[in-house]
């Protein structure tokens, strides 16, 4: 069974590449995630049921596949300049940094709510439990990743200034400060691939030849990361990451993240059902527990309480995937369908909505279609990486911190046209 979805694998990336030369298709963007999230399965390639459960989740990517195969147009070298824009652009820098106040408020708050970046260094492996209630601060900090993607997006749709620039890399820095405090290695990484492909898509196609290097160089930082973030420790102004320890190794979890619900929930006893309760929690987390404390857990926290024993007392959670979440809410026959339609679904929609920003990005571009291609990359992101996640705080994070401030930001930084040149 191994050997058959790694054929399947790689026969149907090279069918992608085939019948559709976009490398940023979300095809292929589902199947190199793939790749990345289940690669820890080939250690132990005799485990027969886990690899038919990793067969239907490729099965979706090839799906994926097939359904953008007929829907690919051909890119031009470069993307065209607007000659008659049908928006134009307001101060993007002044409202850009505008926007980003609260987010940084929110960060200085955090940290001195903990006495200072050391004793905030310090809780950052226990960050679950020590920043509970603190919500409402860390969604406004999570905005100030899309503002600095609007921010360069919109950069690329015409010539500027140095000075320009160096005010984003600025706002780069900022974003980058606060994506380490937060702990999160998506924080930090998320960025430039998200960079590399508004790049691609508003300025010029990227070959393979760059894209490739960098990231196998963000995998890689996503190792080192992981040890970092365990490790980190600050005293008397000292900060010690923990790579040098004698007992600390690069962090393989990101290749075990398909992997290991899956395998847990083979090997369980037997299954304990959430009913569809950690589907209803996407509606109920925003709740504070305080005031509803026997509220739906969401399925990360369902699946680590029930199926690990609270193994981190709950200073972690594990997430149980998009498969392994239907499994626990609908058991094993109805979370396989639940898993199968409900993605196959989702990537047909996606592939629509890839559809449409081929078209805008292949024409005139201004800053109406570089944030809809920002919003476009972070919908396709969430999508794919539902994949290994969970529902409720895939949702919740795509809405609050993503697709809700950049439609806000587009009706502050667009300002429409009243009529168009006549061309004669």
């Amino acid at each position: 069974m191994s050997i058959l979805v790694c054929i399947l694998l790689v026969l149907t990336g090279a069918f992608a590449f085939l019948t559709n030369r976009d490398m940023f298709s979300p095809g292929k963007f589902y199947l190199v995630s793939f790749s990345i999230f289940y690669a820890g399965a080939l250690a132990s390639p005799e485990q027969y049921e886990l690899w038919l459960l990793m067969l239907l989740v490729l099965l979706v990517g090839v799906a994926t596949v097939c359904l953008e195969a007929g829907a690919a147009r051909r890119f031009p070298r470069a993307a065209q300049r607007p000659t008659f824009p049908s928006s134009t652009e307001r101060n993007v820098t002044f409202w850009i940094w505008i926007a980003s106040l609260p987010a940084i408020a929110a960060q200085v708050y955090i940290v001195h709510l903990f006495n200072g970046i050391e004793g905030y260094i310090n809780i950052i492996g226990n960050r679950v439990i020590e920043t509970r209630g603190l919500g409402w601060a860390k969604t406004l900090t999570a905005t100030i990743l899309i503002l600095n993607l609007i921010y360069f997006g919109i950069g690329l749709t015409r010539r500027r200034s140095k000075a320009w620039w160096v005010l984003w890399v600025l706002h780069l820095l900022v974003v980058l400060a606060i994506g380490a405090l937060s702990g999160s290695r998506g924080s930090i990484l998320t960025a430039f691939p998200l960079q590399l492909f508004l790049y691609h898509y508003l300025r010029r196609p990227v070959k393979i030849v760059y894209a490739l290097p960098i990231g196998l160089a963000l995998v890689g930082c996503a190792m080192v990361i992981g040890v970092v973030r365990n490790g980190l420790r600050a005293d008397q102004g000292a900060v010690s990451t923990g790579i040098d320890s004698a007992d600390q190794t690069l962090s393989l979890s990101i290749f075990n993240y398909g992997v290991l619900p899956l395998r847990m929930l083979l090997y369980a006893p037997d299954l304990q059902l959430a009913g569809g309760s950690t589907l209803i929690s996407v509606l109920t987390n925003p709740i504070p527990r305080d005031f509803w404390p026997e509220k739906p857990d969401t399925g990360g926290v369902f699946f680590t309480k029930v199926y690990t024993g609270d193994a981190w007392d709950g200073a972690s959670n594990l997430t149980p995937t998009f498969l392994g979440e239907g499994v626990i809410n609908f058991g094993w026959l109805g979370g396989l369908v639940f898993f199968i339609m409900t993605s196959i679904v989702l990537m047909w929609w996606v592939v629509r909505y890839y559809q449409r920003i081929q078209s805008r990005a292949a024409g005139c571009i201004d800053a109406g279609v570089a944030i809809d291609t920002v919003l476009y990359g972070l919908v396709m992101w969430a999508a794919v990486a539902l994949m290994v996640g969970e529902v409720t705080n895939t949702v919740q994070n795509l809405v609050m911190t993503q697709v809700l401030p950049a439609l806000v930001m587009k009706f502050v930084l667009v300002k429409k046209r009243a009529g168009r040149p006549v061309r004669t």
